[in-house]
């Protein structure tokens, strides 16, 4: 008896071990599960993830911060034992310092995401190593902001900055400087600008809101802040010189929310939630947004889907690469954001100039975990 005892309290150890050391056995990735307190994640569980081409989300705490990995099937070409034991401090300066346990390639690309304990003030962030940047962070969250940062595991240790955002000049200011370059300009008016890559100007030709405007316009928009663009017509609208512009679309916040996401949408969301990198376009001057949206789009073989809404005068953008509105909860759905700002009227009434930066995002908390709150 007391030898089955003993064999019986052994085999019950040995299990107990291999449980401290990450040995999940067969798991359930509908299910977010622990990292080990070594950090080891088996190779058999990395295979199981490429062989149902699943995404595992994988979470552990660091201190004060909560963080995780978002492992993609389609992404792992090396199926191995990986570490993803990650240390995370705040420093006195308000960065986030990270460091990774892993000392090599993980075999594939992985998203990790670090939960702040408050909002950052920014609409982007940079990784450095020392003053080098070494990768781009992308900021989802509400309530507190989440870093999102994607590695194949040789990143060692690195400082999470947040990205000072220029200011532009006040209007006033532009508008001087247009009229003393038209002055000194008027003799080379032959110079044609065909150059599609061609600087960024200083100014355009749009009008901007000098906000004195108390109430919603015939399309039920809310005075545009001071400053910002005016909403132009789709009828009005008048082509102009040749520019470029830069374009992106994203959905890491869909990442963060893998548990409201409809099971058949997975497969349509990418690794690090970028669809299209940041991207630059050829197009006039007086384009809106919706015009150029479907032609990056098409040339690029993204799938999109839109509908007139008569009553806001624009298009509505339903879906992009098959991630429709409500596909990652009630409040999902897709917003833009030009230079910064998510303009509050839709994107067939926003006209483009030269230089300006288009960023399409997926928000899960209608415009909350991304900045914003106009969904178009």
């Amino acid at each position: 008896m007391k030898k089955i005892v003993t064999l019986l309290l052994t085999a019950v150890l040995m299990l107990s071990l291999c449980a401290c050391g990450g040995n999940y056995g067969s798991v359930d990735l509908q299910d977010t599960l622990p990292i080990p307190e070594d950090g080891l994640v088996e190779d058999k569980v990395i295979s199981q993830i490429k062989s149902e081409n699943a995404i595992g989300v994988f979470a552990g705490t660091s201190g004060e911060f909560s963080y995780e990995w978002t492992i993609f099937g389609s992404d792992i070409t090396e199926e191995k034992e990986v570490n993803l034991l990650t240390s995370i401090e705040e420093n006195s300066k308000g960065e986030i310092e990270i460091s990774l346990a892993q000392e090599e390639s993980f075999g594939f690309s992985a998203l990790l995401s670090v939960y702040l304990n408050d909002v950052w003030d920014a609409q982007s962030a940079t990784a450095y190593d020392g003053e080098k940047a070494v990768a781009s962070v992308s900021l989802t969250g509400s309530k507190s902001t989440i870093l999102n940062l994607t590695t194949d595991g040789t990143l060692g240790a690195v400082i999470i900055r947040p990205d000072v955002m220029e200011e532009l000049p006040a209007i006033e200011e532009v508008v001087e400087k247009d009229e003393e370059k038209k002055e000194d300009n008027k003799p080379a008016k032959e110079n044609k600008v065909d150059d599609y890559l061609s600087a960024v100007t200083e100014s355009d030709n749009r009008v901007y809101s000098d906000g004195s405007a108390t109430e919603k316009d015939q399309y039920q928009t809310d005075p545009v802040p001071e400053g910002k663009p005016m909403p132009v017509e789709p009828e009005n609208q008048e082509k102009g010189k040749a520019i470029t512009v830069t374009f992106s679309i994203e959905c890491s916040t869909i990442l963060n929310n893998l548990d409201q996401l409809d099971p058949d949408k997975l497969e349509m969301v990418p690794s690090g939630g970028v669809i299209l990198p940041a991207t630059t376009v050829s197009c006039y001057e007086g384009e809106s947004v919706f015009e150029v949206l479907q032609r990056v789009c098409r040339e690029n073989n993204i799938h999109m889907e839109s509908s007139w809404t008569p009553i806001y005068n624009s298009a509505y953008i339903e879906g992009i690469h098959n991630l429709y509105e409500f596909d990652c909860g009630s409040l999902s759905g897709w917003m833009y954001r030009v230079n910064g700002w998510y303009p509050n009227y839709g994107c067939s009434r926003y006209v483009l100039a030269d230089g300006d930066i288009v960023e399409w995002r997926y928000t899960c908390d209608l415009g909350n975990d991304v900045g914003g709150r106009n969904l178009f």
